[in-house]
């Protein structure tokens, strides 16, 4: 086996976990396990930065990241707002949601299919980040405007200053992109015979993630906006459980279904919203959410995103990143 294959399963087990854990936590099911919730979008965040290239130029990065993450989104936006029109016109009443319409990407933090958000914070980090790499050389002058670049994010929030397309929101999460391109210098991607070892290291980690979590209480929701407690812990908890979780997946390798979720995570992060939503309101009739109905709406969201994924993979493969739309 590859050292690139090597590495590869054990990042879509990486995914896969947190799109698996992302599903879970909007279907309603509480994972209060100290850690795993201030985890979910530094570990993306990480492991964007942990391949970021620069492809020899801003214009090159910028169509890449078009095809693989601005395309994506303009889809899966624009037909989510096609059937926010559709049912409030043929349902009145049916939806309840904060969205307001198409616009919302301008005016607030709130879309119809909410978790879009990131794709649009992933892909401004990448430009932000490009525009840095290409430009400045020295590591410690990048490493100082990532932060400051950071802190910009964190006064917009404490001002409830609302900077349009989340480009607040990738400001915050810069740091944590620049965490994943200082670690693609370590070892972590390298296979070694005790990596089974990494169990161990794991295990310490989230211990200490429990530790910061239990004693500190730091909260940091980037889209909702919402940051709390002490700074340090609020950076180190996220770090300490990405760090927790990459090592555990690295001694894994390899979980089928999992894996695959995380091999096309874009799918299920862009289709689950659409898919719970409804499934709750049947579900709700007949089980309170609070009572076990919680758990059956993950359950057939998971399974349902799972049988879309090769149907989207076949038939729409521009706007699910798995072909290039733009050609130069």
């Amino acid at each position: 086996m590859s050292d690139c294959k090597q590495r590869i399963e054990f990042i879509d087990l990486a995914k896969g976990i947190c799109i698996l854990l992302i599903i879970i936590g909007h279907s309603g099911v509480q994972v209060d396990y100290p850690g795993l919730t201030a985890m979910r979008t530094p570990l993306y965040l990480t492991l964007s930065g942990l391949f970021f290239k620069d492809y020899g130029g801003l214009f090159n990065l910028f169509i890449r990241k078009c095809n693989k993450i601005l395309i994506p989104f303009l889809f899966f936006y624009l037909s989510s707002y096609a059937l926010f029109y559709l049912f409030n016109a043929i349902y009145p009443g049916l939806i309840v949601s904060e969205a307001k319409g198409i616009m919302d990407v301008f005016t607030q933090t709130q879309y119809f299919n909410g978790p879009l958000w990131f794709l649009l914070v992933i892909f401004w980090d990448n430009i932000i980040f490009g525009i840095i790499h290409l430009n400045i050389k020295s590591e410690w002058s990048r490493a100082f405007l990532v932060l400051a670049i950071g802190c910009c994010g964190l006064l917009f929030y404490k001002h409830n200053l609302l900077v349009a397309c989340s480009i607040d929101a990738a400001f915050t999460c810069l740091p944590f992109f620049y965490f994943g391109y200082l670690l693609k210098r370590s070892d972590i991607l390298v296979p070694y015979k005790l990596d089974y070892l990494n169990i161990l290291f794991a295990a310490i980690l989230f211990f200490a993630a429990y530790i910061i979590d239990t004693y500190s209480h730091p909260t940091l929701f980037f889209h909702d906006r919402i940051i709390s407690g002490n700074i340090f812990a609020v950076v180190f908890l996220p770090l300490t459980s990405v760090m927790g979780l990459l090592l555990l997946c690295k001694a894994i390798g390899y979980l089928p279904v999992v894996s695959y979720f995380g091999r096309y995570s874009i799918i299920p992060l862009c289709t689950h919203h659409l898919i719970y939503r409804p499934i709750q309101l049947v579900i709700a009739r007949f089980v309170p959410l609070d009572d076990g109905g919680a758990y059956i709406v993950a359950a057939a969201t998971v399974f349902i995103c799972l049988a879309c994924i090769p149907l989207f993979v076949r038939f729409l493969p521009y706007v699910t990143a798995q072909k290039d739309t733009i050609r130069v």
